[in-house]
């Protein structure tokens, strides 16, 4: 009995290790350079172990091997691509789109997840149609006063602060003031988030962007074996974004019944909403073919997750990281309170649309600021069919996912000299055009770009003037020259806070 058990063990490994040894062949095969594994973990333990983000992960990747166009990965036993050569990125987000259309990381079937930013195939097209004209610039031109008293309240708060004579943690007061301009500008909703009372916006930020441990474990099981979010929903034993969900489904039908609704005069994000649910149905018509989409209250949630974790996330963080630099860059300072001072004095003292649009410099400082600091480090997308990239020997199966390292191409020496050093001159109207397309994709690139671009610089570049014109930054006794990054966050953030001190003009 006991040689018979030895041997069915000895069979067992043996088979297991044959078929483990062919799942990791898959890019040996293909003639694709890759990293030592670990079975069954593939190259994602130190992500695993909350030692590195998926962005450290790609930026490590891509500067491991600096010859090679494209490097082979596995997240866990699935075999994955990280692009390092622009012309092979031009070919996913620009050149060949329809093939890489999806972002390959819808793992759940969930309503939540039919937003504009998950969402693949036609659920994808007829959104982005439909939500693309909330950010034009008459649109955006509509939501100044909005936007206006805002930048009231959150100047108001920080003189608040500095008349207590004390060092503040900068990306606490960003984040505070793009709540309230995505509650005002997106939902109508005052926030009033500078009370320094609990928010439960900002709970549900937290949970967005920081996942519990037991979120980490369930996404790290899907990994493993794909399906297992989706069977842990299913069957009830676990839902990722059930709370998110109920939250932002019970805010929709409320603003919905406030309003009666009906859009109302303000043509914020709600109204959009509201517009496109009496239509009961969204379409898109595309060489005599019509698409159709319901706009259910949780289609509508799905999207105001999308909008207020954009628009929170990215612009308080890049608010914060700009200002850090800032603080140690006495010289920037000074001539962005120049010519915020001399450009307000054309528009009779106002920060207006138009006032902003000739502050250059301040758009060359957030421009710089995201290429050092990218919110979002890894572009992902999936290859919808087998596919050959062009003039190349690199072949990837239907399915592959294609990790595009953000972090790695804005942090390279080839693109950008001295790419440590904080340089707004690189985006200059002389030298912005030189940088190679595909290299600088804060925003993402392509049909898939984010659309919210205009109203993420907006809300952030008024912010930033406003505080600029009032006060001056410095180095305060916490201040980390150089930062370091949470490996726990889905975004780039500081894992001891940005700290300054921040004195009245």
């Amino acid at each position: 009995m006991a040689l018979l058990t030895i041997t069915a063990f000895v069979i067992f490994a043996s088979l297991l290790y044959f078929w483990v040894k062919h799942k990791y062949a898959h890019w040996e095969k293909k003639g694709i350079k890759s990293p030592p594994v670990v079975p069954f973990i593939g190259h994602f333990g130190r992500i695993i172990t909350f030692k590195e983000s998926i962005d450290g992960f790609t930026k490590r990747i891509y500067e491991d091997f600096p010859n090679e166009p494209a490097v082979g990965t596995y997240r866990c036993l699935t075999p994955a691509v990280v692009l390092r050569d622009p012309e092979l990125i031009k070919q996913v987000m620009i050149k060949d789109f329809p093939v890489f259309e999806d972002r390959g990381i819808r793992a759940l079937d969930d309503p939540i997840n039919d937003n504009l930013f998950v969402a693949e195939g036609e659920t994808w097209r007829i959104l982005r149609q439909k939500l693309t004209p909330i950010f034009t610039s008459g649109k955006l031109r509509n939501m100044m006063p909005l936007i206006d008293k805002c930048v009231g309240e959150y100047l108001e708060y920080v003189d608040g602060l500095v008349a207590r004579g004390v060092e503040h943690e900068v990306r606490d007061l960003s984040s505070k003031y793009t709540l309230e301009v995505i509650g005002s500008c997106a939902f109508g909703v005052d926030m009033d988030v500078f009370n320094e009372k609990e928010n439960i916006f900002r709970d549900v930020g937290n949970r967005i962007f920081s996942p519990s441990l037991l979120s980490r474990f369930a996404q790290f099981a899907d990994f493993l074996i794909p399906g297992t979010l989706n069977f842990l929903h299913k069957t009830k034993l676990y839902n990722i974004n059930e709370r998110t969900q109920t939250f932002f489904l019970n805010l929709v039908n409320k603003i919905v019944g406030e309003r009666e609704g009906r859009p109302k005069s303000r043509k914020d994000f709600m109204d959009l909403m509201i517009e496109l649910k009496e239509q009961k149905f969204v379409e898109k018509r595309e060489h005599d073919k019509v698409a159709k989409l319901e706009m259910s209250p949780e289609l509508m949630a799905a999207q105001a997750v999308v909008f207020y974790a954009a628009g929170f996330e990215t612009s308080s963080a890049t608010m914060s990281f700009l200002i850090h630099e800032l603080a140690f860059h006495q010289d920037i300072q000074q001539r962005l309170h120049d010519e915020v001072c001399t450009v307000t004095d054309k528009h009779g003292g106002k920060l207006t649309y138009d006032a902003l649009s000739e502050m250059t410099y301040l758009e060359m400082c957030f421009d710089e600021t995201l290429r050092k600091y990218p919110i979002v480090g890894t572009l992902i997308r999936k290859a919808l069919v087998d596919y050959q990239f062009p003039g190349t020997k690199l072949k990837i199966d239907k399915g592959t996912v294609v990790f595009l390292p953000v972090g790695g191409l804005q942090s390279d020496s080839q693109y950008f000299e001295n790419p440590d050093e904080f340089d707004p001159e690189r985006f200059s109207p002389e030298n912005k055009g030189k940088i190679p397309q595909c290299v600088y994709m804060p925003f993402g690139e392509g049909p898939r770009h984010c659309i919210g671009i205009r109203f993420a610089k907006v809300q952030s570049m008024i912010g930033l003037a406003a505080f600029l014109k009032r006060f001056k930054v410095t180095p305060s006794d916490n201040s980390k020259r150089d930062l370091s990054f949470d490996a726990k966050s889905i975004t780039l953030t500081s894992d001891r806070g940005i700290w300054v001190k921040i004195t009245k003009r």
